[in-house]
């Protein structure tokens, strides 16, 4: 669990890494495209891993993923951005997202 953890957050930064070598004038669609990839591939990482909850994980990185979003399109300020980040944090150490 914890290296599909690992792959998760090297494909993220690898993901941060090609949003700073984009244009300004590509740079909306970029956003898009390589978060939705990051989104995808962690799918597909969480799908090969049969310890962990399919929908716990992709219902925090499809949380993640969002916040990211708009944050990098100027929506949302960094600080608004670490309030999400601990208020999906805490939902998801309170339970949320379990299917019980």
């Amino acid at each position: 669990m914890a290296s599909t953890w690992i792959y998760v957050m090297c494909i993220m930064l690898f993901g941060s890494y090609i949003l700073q070598l984009v244009p300004l004038m590509f740079y909306l669609s970029v956003v898009l495209i390589v978060n939705c990839g990051v989104l995808a591939a962690s799918y597909f990482l969480f799908r090969r891993d049969p310890l962990l909850n399919m929908r716990e994980n992709m219902l925090f990185m499809l949380g993640l993923t969002v916040i990211n979003i708009l944050t990098d399109l100027g929506i949302m300020s960094y600080f608004m951005s670490w309030v999400a980040f601990g208020a999906l944090l805490l939902w998801s150490l309170l339970g949320g997202g379990r299917g019980d």
